[in-house]
């Protein structure tokens, strides 16, 4: 009987381990090496249709890329030799309540933005080592030399 109890306590959980971990953005493109560090420290190699979650870290090798499509529509692609994490990602449009904070570890991205920045242009932001960049909606590349 105790053993059924627990299974019935770990079928209800379900939906809240689900509902913790909603995806922030898909996975469009992928060319060579890429791999994402879960917040939990796991590791995986990123594959076209796969969802990123907030506090991930993807990390790409030589000659790689990847093309990232956020909920808010905002794009992303990240050069050969990255590293990319999302910091804090919130969207829920209905009730202006956006925030996008991001940061550029090393090497090079490109970003068209969406839906954040024309809500609340304060609400997006880039870090890198030596900066901060405030979005104001529009297109820019950004390289991070080691």
């Amino acid at each position: 009987m105790k053993k059924y109890f627990s299974f019935f306590i770990l079928l209800l959980s379900i939906p809240t381990l689900l509902l913790s971990a909603q995806s922030v953005a898909l996975v469009k493109s992928v060319n060579g090496e890429i791999s994402v560090i879960h917040e939990d420290k796991t590791i995986s190699n990123l594959k076209k249709g796969d969802k990123l979650l907030e506090k991930d870290t993807i990390k790409s090798g030589a000659n790689s890329s990847v093309g990232l499509i956020f909920n808010d529509n905002t794009l992303i692609s990240i050069g050969s030799n990255s590293a990319f994490s999302v910091d804090e990602y919130l969207f829920e449009p209905a009730e202006k309540n956006v925030k996008f904070k991001s940061n550029l570890l090393k090497g090079t991205m490109a970003c068209v933005t969406g839906v954040i920045s024309k809500i609340n242009p304060d609400a997006m932001e880039i870090k890198t080592k030596s900066a901060s960049i405030g979005i104001r909606g529009t297109y820019f590349v950004v390289e991070v030399k080691e």
